[in-house]
């Protein structure tokens, strides 16, 4: 060994500031969460509802093999859920970029698809697909929305000097594309399969409620019907490490890749995500009946093409006519239906709406303290992917018990839901500023909070307004699972009290219903997100 690379293995071991801060960091976060824990578990001894660390540690030990013989299935699936929703998602972000009339269609059947209830769409998931393939489909379905949105970001995020480049030497949209907008899509790609990788687990875990025999998903279920706690916590927690160890591979996998990837843009780059594609009125329109005409051709095959009983699968046609002239069966008027969807559907708005806007606000804050303080992501991170997966079907009781039924304790489950992929999201975006910004305000003295505060949030404005587009569905469907976990009211009651009921008319329409209020949502997102682009100056 040379004196030089002496030198540099030497320095390579010295601890240095960063390195201290964070270890800093994570023994002051493991201190907080150890006592927290301590308190929570005295403060509800008794209660069989969180273990103490040490009864928790000996539930390891006792189910240690029946945990790990369940891994198996469960790792399977979602790894296969995410591989195929990511397989999915790149040629459909490659189509709606190059081809903008293209756009408009993807996200109108993505978000449709994303947001229809799972109590309406795994049951015939299961009986259309044969064992594993249904599992892996439904693991799919949680991956691929989260990615769509975080890969057009991306693919969005270029440098317009670039593309007059490309442009001017006699390039075409895919050699814009391949030149210029894959590489700029790197570091939201890596966001988006950081996100995906908690997603695909819980997918995996929804999937093996509807009636796997192996899994963490079914023995949890088990565990719960049973009152196990302690088994519980240690299938959740579980369940979090899996998950954080696949942020872990990916993240790993993108620095060794991509070194480049989430480090600030080296010149002065319009914002990430800011330029809206050139669509005209005329395709809008076009767009928006292509897309419903899609969705009803889909949705009417349905039947025919997989030989699905009219009992429980109904049509547009049955539900137009639900919707107008009541129940066929049971003899009530539409308006029946009309009155009990319009109270659900107000419930559900306040809960829906309280959550995303507390959801958000958390995660920007978060985000912007993350980014402002070095070492304190790396050591905070691993805990919110835990908080992440742990399923709410577990965590449901506790949240219950400490905040209420009501609209506090609904937000809280809300919050987690929305929290992660806001995040991660925003995180991106607030790194995405130029780092002659950023030097300006260090050289005037200002501290790296000032920074973020006075220019990465205006370069993560598209970040936050992409995270929105993925946060609103999420928050709808985070609403309706905690009103039938924990309230007992509005569209998840309504649903949810359908499907027991094999009321498939009211499951059906209000499933339907629920899509279209989304969707508008969605559409308030974009405008919003038009006008403030705008107003900002960052969008043209």
């Amino acid at each position: 060994m040379t004196p030089e690379q002496d030198r540099r293995r030497t320095r390579s071991f010295r601890p240095t500031p960063d390195r201290v801060q964070h270890w800093l960091h994570l023994a002051g976060i493991l201190t907080l969460v150890l006592g927290g824990w301590m308190l929570l578990a005295a403060l509800l001894a008794g209660r069989h509802l969180v273990p103490f660390p040490w009864e928790l540690a000996a539930r390891f030990g006792a189910d240690g093999a029946l945990i790990w013989n369940n891994v198996g299935p469960t790792l399977r699936v979602a790894a296969l859920g995410f591989l195929f929703g990511a397989l999915a998602v790149l040629p459909l972000a490659a189509i709606s970029v190059v081809l903008p009339l293209a756009e408009p269609i993807v996200m109108r059947v993505a978000v449709v698809v994303h947001v229809i209830p799972f109590v309406a769409i795994a049951p015939i998931i299961v009986v259309t697909l044969p064992g594993e393939a249904s599992r892996v489909m439904i693991a799919a379905l949680q991956v691929y929305f989260p990615l769509l949105i975080g890969l057009l970001l991306g693919l969005k995020s270029t440098d317009d000097r670039a593309v007059d480049v490309v442009t001017a030497s006699g390039g075409g949209p895919w050699t814009v594309f391949r030149l210029v907008r894959i590489p700029s899509a790197v570091p939201n790609l890596v966001a988006g399969l950081q996100i995906a990788v908690p997603a695909a687990i819980l997918g995996a875990l929804i999937a093996e409620f509807f009636g796997a025999d192996r899994g963490l998903g079914a023995i949890l279920v088990n565990a719960q019907d049973a009152l196990l706690t302690e088994r519980v916590w240690a299938i959740a927690i579980t369940i979090g490490l899996i998950a954080t160890a696949g942020y872990g591979l990916v993240t790993l996998i993108a620095r060794i890749a991509f070194p480049w990837a989430g480090r600030g843009a080296s010149v002065g780059t319009t914002v990430a995500g800011a330029a809206h594609s050139e669509v005209r009125r005329w395709q809008l329109v076009a767009g928006s009946i292509a897309s419903a005409m899609f969705l009803l051709g889909l949705w009417w095959s349905l039947r025919p093409l997989f030989g699905l009983d009219a009992f429980f699968v109904k049509d547009p046609i049955d539900v137009f006519g639900f919707l107008t002239a009541g129940s066929p069966i049971t003899g009530d008027s539409a308006a029946v239906f009309w009155q009990r969807f319009a109270t659900a559907t107000a419930e559900t708005a306040v809960h829906a709406g309280v959550g995303f806007v507390v959801g958000t606000a958390v995660a920007v804050l978060g985000a912007i303290v993350l980014v402002a303080v070095p070492g304190l992501e790396r050591a905070a991170m691993p805990f919110a992917i835990i908080l992440r997966s742990m399923p709410l079907v577990a965590l449901t009781p506790l949240i219950v018990l400490l905040f209420g039924r009501g609209l506090l304790g609904v937000t809280v489950l809300v919050t987690l839901v929305t929290f992660f992929p806001t995040l991660v999201t925003v995180i991106l975006g607030l790194r995405s500023a130029p780092d002659g910004a950023i030097d300006v305000i260090r050289a005037s003295g200002g501290s790296a909070l000032a920074a973020a505060l006075r220019v990465r949030v205006m370069y993560a404005v598209p970040a936050i307004t992409a995270s929105a587009r993925i946060a609103i569905p999420a928050a709808v469907s985070g609403a309706m699972l905690a009103e039938w976990l924990a309230t007992g009211n509005g569209l998840g009651d309504l649903i949810t009290l359908a499907s027991v009921n094999a009321d498939y008319f009211t499951l059906w329409s209000a499933g339907a219903l629920v899509v279209l209020l989304v969707l508008a949502l969605y559409a308030l997102v974009n405008l919003v997100d038009r006008v403030v682009s705008r107003r900002l100056g960052i969008a043209f």
